[in-house]
Protein backbone atom coordinates (compact mmCIF):
# COMPACT_ATOMS: atom_id res chain seq x y z
CA UNK A 1 0.00 0.00 0.00
CA UNK A 2 1.38 3.33 -0.99
CA UNK A 3 0.45 6.91 0.29
CA UNK A 4 1.16 9.86 -0.75
CA UNK A 5 2.49 9.16 -4.06
CA UNK A 6 0.44 11.03 -6.35
CA UNK A 7 1.81 13.92 -7.39
CA UNK A 8 0.68 16.53 -10.83
CA UNK A 9 2.79 16.71 -13.74
CA UNK A 10 5.84 18.97 -13.73
CA UNK A 11 6.98 21.15 -16.77
CA UNK A 12 11.09 20.75 -15.77
CA UNK A 13 9.99 17.06 -16.07
CA UNK A 14 9.00 16.39 -19.04
CA UNK A 15 5.33 17.19 -18.33
CA UNK A 16 6.07 13.93 -15.85
CA UNK A 17 4.97 13.81 -12.60
CA UNK A 18 7.93 13.20 -9.79
CA UNK A 19 7.17 9.63 -9.41
CA UNK A 20 7.43 8.87 -13.44
CA UNK A 21 10.58 10.83 -13.40
CA UNK A 22 11.87 9.18 -10.20
CA UNK A 23 14.15 5.64 -10.56
CA UNK A 24 12.09 3.13 -8.66
CA UNK A 25 13.39 -0.49 -9.16
CA UNK A 26 12.26 -1.43 -6.18
CA UNK A 27 8.35 -0.07 -6.80
CA UNK A 28 9.07 -1.53 -10.60
CA UNK A 29 9.48 -4.77 -8.82
CA UNK A 30 6.50 -4.77 -6.51
CA UNK A 31 4.29 -3.62 -9.50
CA UNK A 32 5.20 -6.24 -11.67
CA UNK A 33 4.52 -9.22 -9.09
CA UNK A 34 1.83 -7.92 -7.24
CA UNK A 35 -1.97 -7.12 -7.24
CA UNK A 36 -2.30 -3.59 -8.48
CA UNK A 37 -5.17 -1.00 -8.18
CA UNK A 38 -6.47 2.03 -7.09
CA UNK A 39 -8.73 2.71 -4.28
CA UNK A 40 -11.28 5.54 -4.09
CA UNK A 41 -11.74 5.50 0.18
CA UNK A 42 -14.64 7.96 0.29
CA UNK A 43 -15.96 8.28 -3.98
CA UNK A 44 -14.02 8.42 -6.79
CA UNK A 45 -12.21 12.04 -7.23
CA UNK A 46 -12.57 12.91 -3.68
CA UNK A 47 -9.09 13.60 -1.95
CA UNK A 48 -8.42 12.21 1.32
CA UNK A 49 -5.92 12.48 4.15
CA UNK A 50 -3.82 9.85 5.49
CA UNK A 51 -6.15 9.33 8.57
CA UNK A 52 -9.28 9.17 6.35
CA UNK A 53 -7.52 6.78 3.59
CA UNK A 54 -6.75 4.64 6.82
CA UNK A 55 -9.49 4.44 8.96
CA UNK A 56 -11.01 3.37 5.47
CA UNK A 57 -8.94 0.36 4.92
CA UNK A 58 -9.12 -0.85 8.38
CA UNK A 59 -12.79 -0.84 7.62
CA UNK A 60 -14.33 2.13 9.00
CA UNK A 61 -16.62 4.24 7.53
CA UNK A 62 -14.70 7.73 7.72
CA UNK A 63 -18.54 10.00 7.12
CA UNK A 64 -19.44 8.17 10.29
CA UNK A 65 -16.53 7.35 12.92
CA UNK A 66 -13.25 9.71 12.50
CA UNK A 67 -11.26 10.53 15.40
CA UNK A 68 -8.68 12.64 13.80
CA UNK A 69 -4.91 11.67 13.51
CA UNK A 70 -3.78 11.83 16.98
CA UNK A 71 -5.23 8.48 18.13
CA UNK A 72 -3.72 6.77 14.77
CA UNK A 73 0.19 8.73 15.28
CA UNK A 74 -0.54 8.05 18.91
CA UNK A 75 -0.79 3.90 18.65
CA UNK A 76 2.08 4.09 16.39
CA UNK A 77 4.40 5.18 19.10
CA UNK A 78 2.35 3.37 21.80
CA UNK A 79 0.84 5.38 23.48
CA UNK A 80 -2.13 3.74 25.24
CA UNK A 81 -5.00 6.02 25.48
CA UNK A 82 -7.91 5.72 28.09
CA UNK A 83 -11.54 6.72 27.02
CA UNK A 84 -11.92 10.12 28.46
CA UNK A 85 -8.40 11.17 26.43
CA UNK A 86 -7.77 13.76 23.89
CA UNK A 87 -4.73 12.94 21.33
CA UNK A 88 -3.55 15.27 18.79
CA UNK A 89 -0.70 14.79 16.15
CA UNK A 90 1.43 17.82 16.61
CA UNK A 91 4.08 18.94 14.53
CA UNK A 92 7.17 20.79 15.91
CA UNK A 93 7.99 24.06 13.80
CA UNK A 94 10.22 26.82 13.57
CA UNK A 95 9.26 30.22 14.59
CA UNK A 96 10.72 33.71 13.99
CA UNK A 97 11.64 36.14 16.80
CA UNK A 98 7.78 37.54 17.06
CA UNK A 99 7.11 33.56 17.40
CA UNK A 100 5.91 33.36 14.12
CA UNK A 101 5.61 30.31 12.40
CA UNK A 102 8.41 29.93 9.40
CA UNK A 103 8.61 26.38 9.02
CA UNK A 104 5.58 24.14 9.73
CA UNK A 105 8.03 21.43 10.21
CA UNK A 106 11.17 22.20 11.86
CA UNK A 107 13.16 21.70 8.64
CA UNK A 108 12.09 18.53 8.77
CA UNK A 109 14.07 17.62 11.77
CA UNK A 110 15.06 14.15 12.63
CA UNK A 111 17.52 14.61 15.69
CA UNK A 112 16.72 16.78 18.85
CA UNK A 113 13.01 16.45 19.15
CA UNK A 114 13.38 13.70 22.03
CA UNK A 115 14.94 16.33 24.46
CA UNK A 116 12.55 19.21 23.54
CA UNK A 117 9.43 16.48 23.98
CA UNK A 118 10.82 15.57 27.22
CA UNK A 119 10.32 19.56 28.02
CA UNK A 120 6.67 19.64 27.56
CA UNK A 121 5.46 16.29 29.17
CA UNK A 122 4.27 17.00 31.84
CA UNK A 123 3.23 20.65 31.56
CA UNK A 124 1.18 21.63 34.10
CA UNK A 125 -1.85 23.41 32.38
CA UNK A 126 -4.55 22.67 34.98
CA UNK A 127 -4.92 20.65 38.49
CA UNK A 128 -7.16 18.04 36.54
CA UNK A 129 -5.52 17.55 33.41
CA UNK A 130 -2.26 14.94 32.58
CA UNK A 131 -0.39 16.42 30.05
CA UNK A 132 1.54 13.78 27.96
CA UNK A 133 3.72 14.58 24.93
CA UNK A 134 6.22 12.28 22.87
CA UNK A 135 8.02 12.36 19.76
CA UNK A 136 7.31 10.55 17.04
CA UNK A 137 9.15 10.21 14.09
CA UNK A 138 10.85 13.43 12.15
CA UNK A 139 8.89 16.44 13.21
CA UNK A 140 5.93 14.77 14.46
CA UNK A 141 4.91 14.46 18.39
CA UNK A 142 1.67 13.17 19.93
CA UNK A 143 -0.13 15.46 22.75
CA UNK A 144 -2.15 13.61 24.90
CA UNK A 145 -4.67 15.37 27.89
CA UNK A 146 -6.07 13.46 30.38
CA UNK A 147 -8.41 14.22 32.49
CA UNK A 148 -12.51 13.86 33.58
CA UNK A 149 -14.21 16.99 32.05
CA UNK A 150 -12.16 17.17 28.56
CA UNK A 151 -14.40 18.00 25.11
CA UNK A 152 -13.38 15.93 21.76
CA UNK A 153 -15.30 19.40 20.38
CA UNK A 154 -11.74 21.17 19.47
CA UNK A 155 -10.52 22.77 15.89
CA UNK A 156 -6.37 22.54 14.87
CA UNK A 157 -4.64 25.58 14.56
CA UNK A 158 -2.89 24.45 11.89
CA UNK A 159 -0.92 27.62 10.22
CA UNK A 160 -1.47 25.83 6.67
CA UNK A 161 0.70 25.29 3.52
CA UNK A 162 3.63 27.43 3.28
CA UNK A 163 3.63 30.07 0.36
Amino acid sequence: MQDGVGDRPIYKLGRRTPLEAANTPNMDNLARNAVNGLMDPLAPGIRVGTDVGHLALFGYNPLRTYWGRGPIEAAGINIKLEPQDIALRCNFATVDEQMRVKDRRAGRIREGTRRLARELNGLRIADDIEVIFKEATEHRAVLVLRGEKLSPEITDTDPGPEH
